[in-house]
């Protein structure tokens, strides 16, 4: 295990600046997941504590060692890619084993290693088929034990889910949780995913537009957001926005304002609970039924809300209701 220290790092590149000035602070053991959209700097950051790539300014430490310009093999680290970046003409025992060959490890060791990843991962059975004989999450599987047989300082995983469907990604994210926990070791973790980032992370660094907007625990980040695009990011289905005016403030004048509310802290009229702020009336123009809720999409002049019910009788897009916001 080993602490990971980003100091005030930027990347450009040419005259596109990918990065502005991004700090984090990463303890041992720790999983620490990036989120954010497309583009916002997650994974070049992700590589460059890799050393894949150089920052144009700032330090990178692994475990108090600065490694801002040292060779990746030198690092202590390991990577689990996207695309799994198996070998297919190498059985998975030959894949687990094949750096570790390179690196000279003792042959005894090396399959001492192997074994042992390959029963924790559920591997066992598998060791002498090819990737072309095995499914999507048994492929990530294998790319992640050969990170694990490494017995890295630290685990990068860059969107290793990406390519998965959506029941095989909840599995995955559930093996992955528990691998983290068995082995206690400090993970980064790139996602554009923020379910998986709710449930996988000790931390999440929110980004976006190359800069870190928020850092916090996933409930910290969901019940205190520090910025409008942290709310709208974290939550599934996104917070709720209301344009209107701040009829009194601190000096005592009419401003134009912005106010953000979960769908859990909005219901249809006589169905809620706690204080009601706001009582309004708008059409549902769209219905998602999920079992035991539904999210009711509404539509009040030129806003939509988005409100979670739960019920076993729920209403019908073209319907008019009355709904309203309360402070619980």
């Amino acid at each position: 295990m080993a602490s990971v220290e980003i100091d005030r790092v930027k990347k450009q590149f040419g005259d596109i600046e990918v990065l502005k000035e991004v700090s984090l602070s990463i303890r041992s053991g720790e999983f620490v997941v990036l989120v954010g959209p497309s583009g916002c700097g997650k994974s070049t950051l992700l590589r460059m504590v890799a050393g894949l790539e150089l920052p144009s300014a700032g330090n990178i430490a692994i475990d108090s060692q600065d490694v801002t310009t040292m060779a990746p093999k030198l690092r202590g680290v390991a990577m689990v890619f996207q695309n799994y970046a198996l070998y297919p003409h190498m059985t998975v025992r030959d894949n687990l084993k094949f750096g570790l060959e390179l690196a000279k490890v003792d042959k005894k060791e090396i399959g001492r290693r192997v074994n042992e990843a390959a029963e924790v991962l559920g591997l066992s059975a598998h060791l002498d088929k090819k990737p072309g004989q095995l499914s999507g999450g048994q492929k990530q599987r294998v790319a992640m034990g050969r990170a694990m047989v490494r017995q890295p300082k630290v685990f990068l995983f860059d969107e290793p889910l990406s390519n998965l469907d959506a029941q095989l990604r909840v599995k995955m994210r559930t093996e992955i949780s528990h691998l983290h926990r068995r082995l206690s070791a400090t993970s980064i973790y790139v996602t554009h995913d923020q379910v998986e980032a709710m449930t996988l992370a000790d931390r999440i660094a929110v980004m976006y537009q190359g800069k870190l907007e928020q850092v916090g625990s996933p409930l910290e980040l969901y019940q205190n957001p520090k910025t409008k695009f942290v709310a709208s990011f974290i939550g599934t289905p996104s917070m709720n926005f209301l344009q209107g005016e701040l009829l009194q403030s601190l000096k005592g004048n009419v401003q134009a304002s912005s106010a953000g509310v979960r769908p859990e802290h909005t219901f249809l009229a006589n169905t809620g609970q706690g204080e009601c702020v706001f009582l309004g009336k708008g059409q549902i123009v769209l219905v998602e039924p999920l079992g035991s809720l539904a999210y009711i999409h509404v539509r009040i002049h030129d806003h939509y809300l988005v409100s979670e019910l739960k019920s076993d009788r729920f209403p019908h897009a073209g319907e008019t209701v009355e709904f309203m916001i309360t402070i619980l």
